[in-house]
């Protein structure tokens, strides 16, 4: 049974955006530390006065932000601005049109007072933003905010704009605090769903130890998505953590894309300890081979898996507390050792598993405060991208189980 799952299916066109998925159930995106600019293609592509989207979001206010349409050929169709001061302006070849709506704070307060501001940055109330109704020939939509009445907009769209196929949030100018958060994402026609993202799985980077804590080797981690599939990971060693409903028997199944294959590229899965690293499930690239830890160590396969960079490589992992097996598949091909398809637990865990761990990097990365002390000189390693996605999490508690 199907319990879990995540695509990615945003793309990063920005330069230095910072982005979370899932955390309180938002993907965040950050322009703090460079322009942030975050597509994605729209699975039903609006062509008729049927058609309609709508996004659920927040955004720090004080700060100007864009939410662009795009034609078929690229070109900004729409561009949907938020002011500093929460106002909401439509944007076009055609012209400008104000919205006669803007954001709120604190369960209503309207941003537009001035007198009421506090003296520090405040985040909108959540906001449903809805465009229906397009008339592309003639270049009238219509705009919702919340539950007020429809707003129809013209003089905006441009001529020759035929159908809109990607949206894209985008923050204005980089400054600290510039934050859009995206609760859901839905496409509707005739007034019905049909298609509807939002983002349940925090994957969570572990920030970096300070010196002489447990594990002050690990070095920051920043993600972003890529090519409307994958979620990037850039580190030069370190941890990114999603938590998901405890298995005693279960499967994960990803796709897994290095940049280099000598480095580490790993996934671990856990019962959550409270801890950085080690887990009862280990896999993947190590050293320049496709390895899987067991409670004997480092263990290679019968089959030859060719480490290789930029390769997609998909695995599907399923364990069973029951029988003490775990079965690794390799682009749809069982591992196997000495014959054998069943691997144990590198440890044994209590409950199940309930953490998926990504681990991508060089562990000579980061020198330790031990290994300073100690005279180990620093090492010049490479900065680690992997790419990974399409994650789908399985209960199979109702299988048989599997023995050695």
């Amino acid at each position: 049974m199907l319990v879990a799952s995540q695509d990615f299916r945003w793309h990063d066109r920005g330069d230095g955006g910072v982005y979370v998925f899932g955390e309180d159930g938002y993907l965040t995106i950050d322009g703090s530390r460079g322009r942030a600019r975050c597509s994605r293609r729209i699975e039903n592509p609006i062509r008729r006065t049927e058609d309609a989207i709508a996004l659920k979001l927040r955004v720090a206010l004080g700060k100007c932000y864009h939410i662009l349409f795009y034609g078929a050929d690229n070109r900004i169709a729409l561009d949907c601005r938020i002011d500093a001061d929460g106002r909401i302006q439509l944007n076009g070849e055609r012209g400008t049109v104000d919205a006669g709506a803007s954001l709120t704070f604190h369960y209503g307060r309207p941003y537009t007072d001035p007198a009421i501001r506090p003296p520090y940055v405040v985040p909108s109330d959540e906001h449903c933003l809805t465009l229906s109704g397009f008339d592309l020939e003639t270049g009238t939509f219509k705009f919702t905010l919340d539950n007020s009445d429809p707003v129809e907009i013209s003089g905006c769209i441009g001529q020759n704009i035929d159908e809109i196929r990607t949206i894209e949030l985008a923050t204005e100018i980089v400054e600290p605090g510039s934050l859009i958060r995206l609760k859901e994402y839905a496409e509707y026609s005739s007034g019905s769903s049909v298609y509807r993202e939002t983002f349940p799985l925090h994957w969570e980077p572990v920030a970096p130890p300070p010196d002489g804590m447990p594990d002050d080797n690990v070095c920051e981690t920043l993600m972003r998505p890529v090519d409307y599939r994958w979620l990037e990971t850039t580190t030069r060693y370190g941890y990114v953590k999603v938590r998901i409903p405890p298995l005693e028997a279960g499967a994960v199944e990803f796709e897994m894309k290095p940049s280099d294959a000598e480095l580490e590229s790993c996934l671990i899965l856990e019962e959550y300890q409270g801890i950085i690293k080690y887990g009862n499930i280990q896999f993947g690239l190590l050293g320049g081979k496709i390895i899987i830890c067991t409670a004997e160590g480092i263990t290679e396969f019968d089959q030859t898996v060719e480490a290789v960079n930029d390769r997609v490589y998909t695995f599907r992992v399923e364990w069973d507390m029951r029988s003490g097996a775990v079965r690794l598949l390799i682009d749809g091909e069982p591992m196997t050792h000495g014959g054998s398809d069943a691997f144990s637990f590198a440890n044994f865990p209590n409950q199940g598993i309930d953490t998926i761990t990504l681990h991508p990097g060089d562990v000579r990365a980061r020198r330790s405060l031990m290994q300073r002390r100690h005279g180990v000189k620093p090492q010049r390693v490479s900065t680690s991208i992997v790419r990974w996605g399409s994650f789908r999490v399985y209960d199979l508690v109702g299988k048989r189980a599997v023995s050695h």
